[in-house]
């Protein structure tokens, strides 16, 4: 009982009828005679939208039964081909043969994802498939391939209709992109709330896993709206402002229809609207398409006598500058000289660094001083100013000082004087001298007692006695 009850469980596992009833229920195939019958047409189109949904929802039902049978034998292929159709028409071509280089996927998959598929099968962990599994797996595909086709049989349906349906968006991007954009949206009035920025991207194809190649001719955020007469027309640099362009006026186009009372008011506004739409869309491509303007040389104003400058010039003007410009001294600092003969000495000293003072001073002796006074300024008149100043200082100078008042750093003892004429002092002794002038006079031990002060007797008269002064 327990091995009746398990091969009971396995073939309900693989019974697609338990899994697959949308090509089976009658309103379905009622639907798919009202195609070619002479019915309702709007209502007709209004249920197709509908049957396209669950068509989809369908396969992706059955995409899953066959995956979760046959990753038995290939579980890569999951990843490997993610595109449920693309699933299906591989099983069916690969079968249960296991030996990959007795299959031929070049019909059905493109040249570099039939490498990968055919590298990973011959080294894939996976087993061969039982009979009753692989049946499965067979009726999975034709039931896909099945609903595909009818799938393929309502759009061609929608396409002839749309002229009715939708006009305007038939008018804009063409009644086989209208078919797939109704179709995808599930319905008009479904297409008419989706926003313009989300109908750029609708029937994006999204791949996950892309077998280590690059994503560069995947398109991202692209829809299918990029394959416009409109947008393919535009340069390849501008079509995806155009794309951007295109879906906000599909999405105002999409309003018109879905809430337009009668088939006549939307053939009429089709004229209008979608005409209208039409022509503001070509004249921005002609826009984006000129080349950028080029600046203008503009003519300075024609001057105006009555009218003065706003700016002053003049005296003002040059004592403003004067202020602010560079000075002689800082010229000089700033200039580095080359090629000396010192050069090598210098090497790693502050002119190597750039911390000395450049070519001030050079021409001198080394010490720092503002730079050699050209001709017009070497005029006997400031020569003679200059002599005045220094005379005046010379008058102002002490005589006494033990210093020829030189600023070299170089000095002596050697004095002028207007009595003894030349005379060589050393100061020390000079100090020493005086020191022992002054304790001859308080403290010699030949002279009495001093007092500083003048004492005077009742009769005002200075006493004397011994030396001490009373």
């Amino acid at each position: 009982s327990l091995d009746q009850s398990l091969d009971q469980s396995l073939d309900q596992s693989l019974d697609l009828s338990l899994v697959a009833k949308l090509r089976r229920s009658k309103r379905y195939q009622q639907h798919m005679r009202a195609l070619t019958g002479t019915s309702d047409t709007y209502d007709v189109i209004v249920e197709s939208n509908e049957v396209l949904v669950k068509i989809e929802e369908e396969i992706a039902v059955v995409h899953r039964f066959l995956r979760d049978i046959y990753a038995l034998k290939f579980p890569e292929m999951e990843t490997l081909v993610p595109a449920k159709m693309d699933y299906a028409r591989v099983v069916e071509e690969m079968k249960n043969e296991m030996d990959m280089t007795q299959v031929d996927l070049n019909d059905v998959l493109p040249p570099t994802q039939v490498m990968v598929v055919s590298v990973t099968g011959s080294t894939t962990t996976g087993k061969a498939l039982t009979e009753g599994q692989l049946r499965a797996c067979l009726r999975a595909c034709r039931e896909m391939f099945s609903l595909e086709k009818d799938k393929f049989q309502i759009l061609d349906f929608l396409e002839a209709q749309m002229t009715s349906l939708a006009p305007n968006i038939s008018k804009l991007v063409g009644a086989s992109l209208a078919a797939m954009l109704v179709g995808m949206a599930g319905g008009l009035e479904k297409l008419a709330n989706v926003p313009a920025c989300n109908l750029v991207a609708l029937g994006q194809d999204k791949r996950r896993d892309l077998a280590g190649f690059g994503r560069v001719a995947q398109m991202p955020h692209t829809g299918i709206l990029y394959f416009a007469d409109l947008v393919q027309a535009a340069p390849a640099p501008l079509r995806r402002k155009v794309l951007k362009i295109v879906a906000a006026k599909v999405s105002l186009a999409a309003r018109v229809d879905a809430f337009s009372s009668k088939e006549d008011d939307k053939k009429a506004s089709a004229d209008d609207v979608a005409s209208g739409f039409v022509d503001d869309i070509k004249s921005k491509i002609e826009k984006l398409c000129e080349p950028p303007k080029a600046q203008k040389v503009k003519a300075l104003p024609a001057p105006d006598a009555n009218v003065g400058k706003k700016k002053r010039g003049g005296k003002r003007v040059r004592n403003a500058k004067e202020k602010t410009k560079v000075t002689d001294m800082r010229s000089l600092v700033n200039k580095r000289a080359f090629f000396q003969d010192d050069d090598t000495a210098n090497e790693y000293g502050d002119d190597a660094m750039g911390i000395d003072f450049g070519l001030l001073g050079q021409d001198s002796s080394g010490a720092i001083r503002g730079p050699a006074l050209d001709d017009a300024q070497s005029s006997t008149k400031k020569r003679q100013k200059a002599a005045q100043q220094q005379q005046k200082k010379a008058t102002q100078r002490k005589p006494i000082h033990l210093s020829s008042g030189a600023t070299n750093g170089l000095s002596s003892s050697l004095v002028f004087t207007p009595v003894q004429g030349i005379e060589l002092a050393n100061p020390t002794l000079v100090a020493q001298s005086k020191v022992q002038a002054a304790n001859e006079k308080w403290f010699s031990q030949t002279s009495g007692f001093q007092s500083a002060l003048n004492a005077r007797g009742p009769t005002g008269t200075q006493q004397q006695n011994g030396g001490l002064t009373l």
